[in-house]
């Protein structure tokens, strides 16, 4: 059982940030939402997290350092949402690099939504219009890597808007293919993850499957 925590989900109006937040504060962590659109508050409020205006694609280093400063745990589930490749690599990649760098400072745990194919070697097409988004995540993801964070990325395969289910973690490495997995189970996989402080250093690949998320979670290898 781990610690009441204050947490901050930035991307806090996302479609999993919104599921992610009651499960969190139904565990009587301090949940604050961080979001760019102030007219978004009351959706997140309603999810028991307080809500805090702030857009991370506009803050500087030391604007991203006082959004942090305070929390136990940094989730990152935010997006660009597609469009540009510019506001792409402006939210995906320089804005969480500068989330990234707040954390190795403050000492926060870092929880990175990614994806389930993110690599340097991700084979998109620069012609492609996923490119810009599999090039950011791929830098941040292997700048976390290199860091000496306490961090984990979430690696789910293509989101779906099925009901809640188990996991099937790739694990070892390449033992399974990317399928699919519901936004409600990632938003689970947070939730545990939090609830499990010794798990770190690792990126959990997964699709939805048979088996309890904590129980999932319970048996990788860099639990601590």
């Amino acid at each position: 059982m781990c610690r009441m925590a204050r947490i901050l989900v930035i991307g806090a109006h996302g479609k999993i940030a919104l599921l992610a937040q009651p499960l969190l504060a139904q565990a009587e962590h301090t949940v604050h939402g961080a979001i760019r659109n102030p007219d978004h508050a009351d959706d997140v409020a309603a999810t028991g997290a307080e809500p805090v205006v702030a857009d991370v694609e506009q803050l500087d280093q030391g604007g991203v350092d006082a959004l942090v400063a305070g929390y136990d745990v940094v989730v990152w589930s935010a997006g660009a949402g597609g469009g540009s490749a510019e506001r792409t690599r402006a939210v995906d990649q320089d804005a969480a690099l500068r989330v990234l760098d707040a954390v190795q400072r403050t000492g926060a745990r870092l929880v990175m939504v990614s994806y389930f194919g993110a690599s340097r070697d991700h084979g998109v097409p620069e012609d492609h219009a996923f490119f810009a988004y599999a090039e950011a995540k791929s830098i941040v993801d292997e700048a976390i890597r290199a860091s000496g964070a306490d961090w984990v990325i979430l690696a789910p395969s293509t989101l779906t808007l099925d009901e809640e289910g188990g996991i099937e973690v790739d694990e070892p490495e390449g033992s399974v293919e990317a399928g699919e997995i519901p936004r409600a189970t990632v938003a689970r996989l947070i939730a545990e993850v939090v609830a499990h402080p010794g798990l770190r250093g690792i990126t959990v690949r997964c699709n939805g499957g048979s088996t309890p998320v904590a129980q999932a979670l319970g048996g990788l290898p860099n639990m601590g």
